[in-house]
């Protein structure tokens, strides 16, 4: 084996830091209280129930013996039904088990990756914890501790496992890797508390019995299916049970609020064991890059399965996630470090622009810029060694393709699949940024949004001049002008949330000023007026901007003002058909959803196939007519939609619904629209290309 690479703890550790906070302690009592609550409410329920069990089965075997005969036999059994049941009810979770289950873990031994068994044995012997009984890899961007938990597992002590994602690894480097193996050790370390395993296994009882209730219904269901008679004492026994879940409703409430804070004050005292062995300069880093990373794999999955359709695999999912990082560092002038983008909080926050501010007491992890301040607080650094995680795992490439390999498992592979690398990969990755990116010299103006335009006059030629510079249209401040506008309607429904209490919040901060519910009324108006403002000058800027380029077009105004009219035009198709759409999936959705009689299914049936398909078929001819579609056309398209104008469905016979039609229906009509938004966006970005060539500006831009 080669030497191990273990990088420095911390100078300097202060171990009155590594005991658990005051604040750690106020929530462990408040979790403590909400224990015994929870257990004199459970006995007192158990209690009631034996109580009623042994009056039922008493006065079950009573009425048999009295009189023996079928009827009372039917009501002697269904008394001791109900007994029995009750009591099973309040006993069920005694028997449940808690799987953690990820189909795509891969189990790893020591004879495999020597080095990472090393590692991972010198991190648990300065944490003060346990090896881990198994180690797991998984492709994705995260590490837990795992196991199995049942009742019992609240008493007898349990072998955690280790899950590391090689998403995780490829995204960091090894000061972070050792950072976060810590911060998950952290929290089973002698150092740390026991107590939040333990409300964990108490919230899972009430869960259990509050919603894992399928068995239990399904045993209900058998003996209460016997007879009428005995349904009837089945319907007794829901009855009951739905008092005790109601009682218990709150109990929950109680419990997974205490243990939701106490869950944010673990993570605080995992991240100070954390510092204390690797700094907690790299764990910030770690978490900071992590929240980059986490959408970088998410892009390259994305791509796999696009690809799928195209049959071509990925060879290796974690060269491609990286490829997507660097391009974001690229995009955004991140600093490479021995190939890793370095991602501060600074970066992070650059994409959070809400004015809002309040505690989010159901959050089980605090937010980053909590955690960063808290380990700015701890201060305990370490130098950070910028070697790739990877250097811990043997024959790194091979193990990346196998693991990628793996997350095909259960997909079926249809015909011969071209497996695809890197460079692929990385041109195919381009072109798509190219292809759905606009012009920069417009500094975002136009950019996540489409121009009003379905209601503005273009059949004449000539419009009034517009005066100006271009620096001066398209400036900072107005290409922010979209940016405020999704940013405020994020805002109204964070702010519309709390005032329709579905965000537990009595008190929150907008622009640094505090509020309460009640003036929720007030900020949504101001947050409307700001929006409706912000859009009528930016209406009135795109009319601004379309009579520039048509003054300084530079003898291409004909050119320009065709891309105008030809994209109003597809705007008011794509709007015409979207509304088609819409028709259609509101007449689907109660099918789905259940609750129609037959005559109701029927009515709405005949008007799907006389109004709404007649008009679907109507416009998707047009888009084959008019070219918008063709067999050159995303996938098998134009064969699918060729097949549904000459069918013949009927969604519902014999009073069944035809379940492939109705699929067929709803996917070609989804896919369609998302073939239509591709084209539009094309359309779009072919004007302002357009226009920004005609004037000059593209060449200004590009120098």
């Amino acid at each position: 084996m080669k030497s191990l690479t273990y990088p420095l703890p911390p100078a300097h550790v202060y171990p009155e830091k590594l005991a658990p906070s005051a604040g750690f302690r106020m929530q462990a009592i408040k979790v403590m209280m909400a224990i015994l609550l929870f257990l004199f409410t459970y006995v007192l329920l158990l209690a009631v129930a034996v109580g009623l069990a042994v009056a039922c089965c008493y006065a079950g075997i009573w009425l048999i013996i009295l009189k023996p005969m079928f009827l009372t036999i039917i009501l002697g059994l269904g008394l001791i039904g109900v007994g029995v049941s009750v009591c099973y009810f309040l006993v069920k979770f005694m028997f449940a088990v808690s799987k953690d289950e990820n189909a795509y873990r891969i189990p790893v031994t020591e004879a495999e990756q020597p080095e990472l068994f090393a590692f991972i044995r010198r991190l648990t012997a300065e944490t003060n914890t346990r090896f881990p009984k198994k180690i797991f890899l998984s492709p994705d961007v995260n590490a837990c501790v795992f196991y199995h938990s049942s009742f019992w597992s609240m008493f007898l002590p349990i072998r955690k496992n280790l899950e590391i994602g090689l998403g995780l690894v490829n995204s960091i480097n090894i000061s972070e890797f050792k950072a976060v193996m810590a911060h998950e050790f952290g929290h089973f370390s002698q150092r740390s508390m026991k107590l939040g395993s333990f409300t964990y296994n108490t919230n899972r009882i009430i869960y259990n019995m509050l919603y894992d209730n399928k068995g239990y219904t399904a045993f209900l269901q058998s003996w209460g299916g016997l007879h009428s008679g005995l349904a009837f004492f089945a319907n007794i026994t829901i009855r009951i049970a739905q008092g005790i879940q109601w009682i218990l409703r709150g109990m929950y409430r109680i419990i997974n609020k205490s243990y939701l804070a106490l869950s944010r004050e673990m993570e605080f005292h995992a991240d100070t064991i954390a510092a204390s062995v690797a700094g907690g300069n790299n764990l910030v880093t770690a978490l900071s890059r992590v929240e980059v990373a986490n959408g970088c794999y998410s892009s390259a999955i994305n791509a796999a399965n696009e690809w799928l359709r195209e049959k071509k695999v990925a060879r290796n999912i974690f060269s491609n996630q990286l490829i997507v990082f660097r391009a974001i560092a690229s995009r955004h002038r991140l600093p490479l470090k021995q190939g890793l983008p370095e991602v501060n909080h600074q970066f992070i926050r650059s994409f959070s622009k809400s004015r809002i501010n309040y505690k989010n007491q159901w959050a089980s992890h605090p937010t980053l810029d909590e955690r960063r301040q808290h380990l700015e607080q701890v201060a305990m650094d370490a130098p950070a060694d910028d070697t790739s995680a990877w250097a811990l795992f043997h024959n790194a490439a091979a193990l990346q393709e196998s693991v990628t390999a793996h997350l095909y498992h259960d997909v079926p592979m249809e015909g011969n699949m071209q497996q695809c690398g890197d460079e692929e990969f990385e041109t195919w990755h381009a072109e798509q940024e190219q292809t759905y990116s606009l012009p920069a010299a417009y500094k975002g103006f136009y950019d996540s949004r489409f121009i009003g335009i379905a209601d503005w006059d273009l059949s004449g030629d000539e419009y009034p001049p517009q005066p100006g510079d271009f620096d001066e249209l398209f400036n900072e401040e107005n290409g922010q002008i979209q940016a405020s506008i999704n940013n405020n309607e994020n805002d109204l429904a964070l702010v519309t949330a709390i005032k329709e209490k579905r965000l537990d919040v009595t008190s929150f901060d907008f622009d640094g000023i505090k509020y309460t519910r009640s003036d929720c009324d007030s900020i949504i108006a101001r947050l409307e007026k700001e929006n409706e403002d912000l859009k009528a000058r930016q209406a009135a800027l795109d009319k601004q901007a379309f009579r520039f380029f048509c003054t300084h077009a530079n003898g291409q105004k004909q050119a320009v003002l065709a891309q105008y009219r030809q994209f109003q035009a597809f705007c008011k198709r794509n709007g015409h058909y979207v509304e088609i759409a819409h028709k259609i999936n509101t007449i689907l959705q109660p099918f789905y959803e259940g609750g129609l009689t037959v005559d109701e299914v029927n009515t709405a049936v005949t008007e799907l196939r006389n109004t709404h398909e007649w008009e679907l078929k109507r416009a998707l001819q047009a888009f084959m007519d008019e070219r918008v579609i063709t067999p050159e056309s995303h996938g098998d398209l134009h064969a699918r939609i060729t097949a549904f104008i000459a069918a013949r469905y009927t969604y519902f016979k014999d009073n069944v619904f035809q379940n492939d039609e109705l699929s067929e229906l709803y996917d070609l009509a989804i896919k369609v629209a998302g073939e239509i938004g591709d084209l539009r966006f094309r359309c779009y970005k072919q004007l302002l290309e357009t226009q920004l060539a005609a004037c000059g500006c593209a060449q200004t831009a590009d120098a």
